[in-house]
């Protein structure tokens, strides 16, 4: 009994891990063969495919948050570049240094969170089409802020310590544990699996849905200004935008977060399934940078591989039930070879009999 759980988990551990190492493995080999050059060959890269692997995660993660219960949140870019640009300057102003900056920035991030999942509970307006308002406030509030100058780190004293790999790898192991013990083990994560099952029965149990959904929305806004800070570190600066333009980091990180949802199936932790998801695709997207691929032409790549990943995840159910068949046919196949053999055979045995006779 030990042995065929402890073989299960091995399976499911090997299920989790085969997607990021076989899309490492593939990247790797192209490289080589094209460049001559592998996927990762300096520790520039190494620096580069760490920080945005973090932000990536982040991000893939404040989607899920409130996307497993069925609401889509498209104001979580805008939510990203209001906190970042708000407590981000702040901590400047303030000579907080990197730390400051992530911090501040995550407290204005659960701040806007809070005040969307509010409002979203007391307007109940469809949540698309609440995002979109809320993305167009946002949008403005931030451009028109600091003379439309964003959030400048280039340069900048005492921020270099979010480009350092040890706080990088420190934040990310955080958020991991954190973010698991919060979806995994906490009241918030059990009562959050049940909406994700029924609402109605959910509310009918004495789950109070709304309180469950205003934690949903801020976690989200807190983890969404988390990748924007480390997103700005990388690039060096944030630049306001407009337009419902603040949605790129959050249709860039769907892919993961829907990879990262099927892989963590395997083994029941969605958390460790987005980490993979993360990891898999910023090694899809530096192979095809080093590549020297057009921009144009990796998100023709990578959303082609995303809508071949979706169709293939839709009717995963229609595939079953034709392997399903298939065995049935072949199991009526071979209990009718059985039965006509066994009444060949008593034929035999009677003709037998007979001719003893």
């Amino acid at each position: 009994m030990k042995q065929n759980a402890r073989s299960y988990k091995v399976k499911s551990v090997f299920k989790l891990l085969s997607l990021p190492v076989a899309v490492f493995l593939i990247m790797d080999f192209i490289n080589l063969a094209v460049t001559g050059g592998g996927l990762i060959s300096s520790s520039t890269d190494l620096r580069s495919l760490l920080r945005t692997i973090l932000t990536t995660f982040a991000f893939a993660m404040a989607i899920n948050c409130n996307l497993r219960t069925g609401r889509m949140d498209l104001s979580l870019g805008s939510q990203m570049f209001m906190a970042c640009i708000f407590g981000g300057n702040i901590a400047l102003n303030l000579r907080l240094g990197g730390v400051g900056v992530l911090v501040l920035s995550m407290v204005f991030g659960l701040v806007c969170g809070f005040v969307v999942g509010v409002l979203y509970v007391n307007l109940r307006i469809l949540p698309m089409i609440f995002g979109i308002g809320m993305s167009l406030i946002f949008e403005c509030i931030s451009f028109g802020a600091y003379n439309q100058q964003g959030l400048m780190l280039y340069g900048k004293p005492g921020v270099s310590i979010l480009s350092n790999m040890s706080f990088v790898i420190a934040v990310a192991v955080l958020l991991l544990i954190v973010m698991t013990f919060l979806f995994q083990y906490s009241s918030f994560g059990y009562k959050g699996r049940a909406i994700q099952g029924s609402q109605k029965l959910s509310a009918d149990a004495g789950i109070n849905i709304y309180v469950n959904c205003v934690i949903s929305y801020t976690l989200a806004g807190m983890l969404a200004a988390c990748a924007g800070v480390f997103d700005t570190a990388f690039k060096g600066t944030m630049t306001p935008v407009l337009d419902m333009g603040s949605n790129g980091m959050f249709f860039g990180s769907m892919f993961p977060m829907f990879v990262g949802v099927w892989l963590g199936s395997f083994v029941g932790n969605p958390v460790l399934g987005v980490l993979c998801g993360a990891l898999s695709m910023r090694f899809l997207t530096l192979g095809l940078a080093k590549l020297s691929l057009e921009g144009a032409i990796q998100n023709i790549i990578i959303f082609s591989l995303f809508l071949i990943f979706m169709i293939l995840r839709d009717n995963m159910s229609k595939f079953s039930y034709m392997k399903q068949k298939r065995e049935r046919i072949q199991l009526a196949k071979k209990t009718a070879m059985e039965m006509q053999a066994a009444v060949c055979n008593r034929q035999g045995e009677r003709e037998g009999a007979l001719n003893g006779y």
